[in-house]
């Protein structure tokens, strides 16, 4: 099934300064805006602009010798994307060879900084902290980046030395889409 994606500019954070000015008998307002703000595609998977959910699709090295160890599946959702984002995953992590396949879940994410925004590269990079579940003990208060990368993509970095580097020491990537959601059939 083929459907025409709509891309849009939606403002997640506003932020305005107006400064005024008192000249002899004249009133000069200067206004400065700060915007904030992230493209992200309108789709059948986030028909919104207040919802980003997509799939987990990344590898993980071992951190010993970079070689790939773990492939890692799985959903996230993030809401209330404009106002107080709040971020929730689950997913798969099994070896390259089929074996050991397990699950972890982040969740509980906080925003403790304002939105980084990078316009040249279309990012907006969200820093916080999370709940991690390590065999299926939490662990709470993670330093987490989640970024998200143009209108189809997403990072999380978890701390390495928070979760015992179990993820490796890069991000976990995944996209802003959901395949049985835009094609059901291939999901029935």
């Amino acid at each position: 099934m083929m459907y025409k994606e709509i891309l849009f500019k939606q403002k997640l954070f506003m932020s305005t300064l107006v400064v005024v000015i008192a000249l002899s008998s004249s009133l000069i307002i200067i206004l400065a805006a700060n915007p904030i703000h992230n493209v992200y595609s309108i789709n059948p998977t986030n028909p919104t602009n207040d919802v980003i959910k997509g799939s987990i699709s990344s590898i993980s090295n071992d951190p010993s010798n970079s070689s790939t160890t773990w492939i890692i599946t799985g959903v996230y959702k993030m809401e209330n994307v404009k106002t107080s984002p709040t971020f929730n995953s689950t997913f798969y992590m099994i070896k390259t060879d089929g074996t050991s396949k397990h699950t972890h879940s982040i969740y509980d994410f906080k925003v403790n900084t304002d939105p980084i925004v990078n316009t040249s590269n279309n990012s907006t990079i969200l820093n916080g902290t999370s709940t991690v579940t390590m065999k299926g003990v939490p662990i709470n208060d993670v330093p987490t980046q989640i970024t998200l990368l143009g209108d189809s993509a997403i990072s999380i970095f978890l701390e390495p030395t928070k979760v015992k580097n179990h993820f490796g020491n890069g991000p976990i990537y995944g996209n802003q889409h959901l395949i049985c959601v835009e094609v059901p059939s291939y999901c029935k």
